[in-house]
This record gives C-alpha cells, structure tokens and sequence, in this order.
C-alpha cells in the first residue's frame, strides 16, 4: 500500500503478449536457402558453426554466439555454411516494441543472454502446464531486457506512421484478412489510401500490395511446414478462392509447389 496517501504510479504491461514457438535447429552443411521469418518478432542463438547470411539489404558473417533478429516476415538468405550449423529460436509476438533498425539486426550476445536463451530451451521441454508457460516467459523476458531496445536510435521514419502499418497489419492476422485490399485497409483505419502507403512504406519499406503478398506466403509456409491442414485448406484460411491461384502465387514467391513444402517446417 502507498504511504501518505500517494497513489503508486501504474506498472506498465509487459511488452509480450505470446510465443509462436520456441526451438532448436540444426543444418548440416549446405549452400543457398531462401525463406521469410516468422510473423512478429524472432531471435536467433548461435549455438556452433558459421554461416554467411543476407536480410535487409545486409550480408553477415554469422559465427558461435551471435544473435541475429528479425521482425515481420523479412526475406532471409542463406549463403552457405561448410560445418553443421545449431541455434536456438524463438518467436514472439510484442506489437508495442518497435523493431531493432537494420545495424543492430546481427550482434554478439553475452553471457546472460546466452544463459536466458539456455533457460527458454530447457524450459519449453517441460510439460504443457504453468511452469512452462511461467519458465518460458521469464527467460524471454531477461532476453529482451538484456538487448537493451530502449536505447537504439530514433528511427528515420515517424514512429505513429510506422505504428499505423503494425496495428493494421495485426488487424489482418486476426480477422485472417490476408487477402484485404488498400481501400479495405484506410477502411479500418479510417484514413485515406495514401495514409495507408505512406504508413507501410515507413514500416517496411515496401508497398501495401507487396507486403500483403510476402504476409501471405509466410502464413503459408508455417502452415504447410507446421500445421495438419491440407493446401486446399491453406488456401482457403488464406482466402483464395481457388487453390490453383493460391499454388501460381506460392509457386512464384517460393520456386516449388505448396505440396512440396509438407513436413519441410516452412521452408
């Protein structure tokens, strides 16, 4: 309880508000890969190895300890490594933290950040219960604090514009709108068309249109790679009215058939 009658100050919510997924991946030696991140935020450990990595624009020499984030369905390249490579990953969804900009997308992690990546494993492998959800949350939440998102750089684009674009696009993920046109958009926004461009190119550099399309193919490989739907029903949740449309476009975005990315884990 306060002293003298003061009234504590509110205790602001915690930045996550899910966890798409905790894991550890391996790949043994191997050249170019092409992929989009998952939805919301995703962090990488390197746990061994090295590998050459190309997103937003950048290439890195990605090496043991390093972390590597992404935000929103980027496009990721992998350049080849020559040894096994292992990391941890987890995925996370936190609309109110804004995106590390693109110089800080690749940095070295230290030990606490290592040590809380350790417990989020060890803790995803417990039974479905409180302690899970209650072991998982706590070392995400020492991940996050230890990466110091407060203290990056104002980004170049305003803030509420860049904010429009993320409410709008979480707005689609949940009402499955995946397929919602610009006039749809300004719609739920109340705003105009070029509000809605404006706010997207300030969030992702790309067009509405472009966006929509890289969203939807990152729904699609997570659930082809992930899920027990069959494609017909992908494209259905995706809302094509026609699976063979829906496969032309995942055709053209991925270089195989929707049916060949079954059991690959979104790849």
């Amino acid at each position: 309880m306060a002293q003298d009658g003061a009234v504590p100050e509110p205790i602001t919510p915690p930045p996550v508000e899910g966890v798409s997924g905790v894991w550890r991946f391996s790949r043994e030696p191997g050249g170019y890969h092409r992929a989009r991140s998952l939805p919301g935020h995703l962090l990488h450990l390197v746990l061994e190895g090295f590998y050459r990595l190309r997103t937003n624009g950048r290439e890195y020499d990605i090496r043991p300890a390093d972390v590597i984030y992404y935000h929103e369905t980027e496009e990721v390249e992998w350049l080849g490594n020559a040894g096994r490579v292992s990391f941890y990953s987890v995925g996370f969804l936190a609309p109110g933290l804004p995106p590390l900009p693109p110089e800080r997308r690749v940095f070295a992690s230290d030990e606490a950040i290592r040590a809380a990546f350790e417990d989020l494993y060890a803790a995803s492998l417990l039974p479905r219960d409180s302690r899970r959800a209650l072991g998982i949350h706590a070392a995400l939440l020492r991940i996050v604090a230890g990466i110091d998102w407060w203290r990056q750089p104002a980004p170049a684009a305003p803030a509420e514009s860049a904010a429009l674009w993320w409410r709008l696009e979480r707005w689609l993920r949940e009402r499955r709108r995946f397929r919602s046109t610009i006039d749809e958009l300004a719609a739920e926004a109340g705003c105009s068309r070029a509000t809605v461009v404006r706010a997207c190119r300030a969030a992702t550099g790309e067009s509405p249109m472009r966006r929509l399309r890289g969203v939807r193919m990152a729904e699609a490989r997570g659930l082809l790679g992930f899920s027990t739907l069959n494609v017909g029903q992908v494209a259905e949740y995706l809302g094509y009215g026609r699976i063979h449309e829906f496969s032309r476009e995942y055709r053209k975005a991925c270089g195989h058939p929707p049916s060949a990315a079954r059991g690959r884990g979104g790849e």
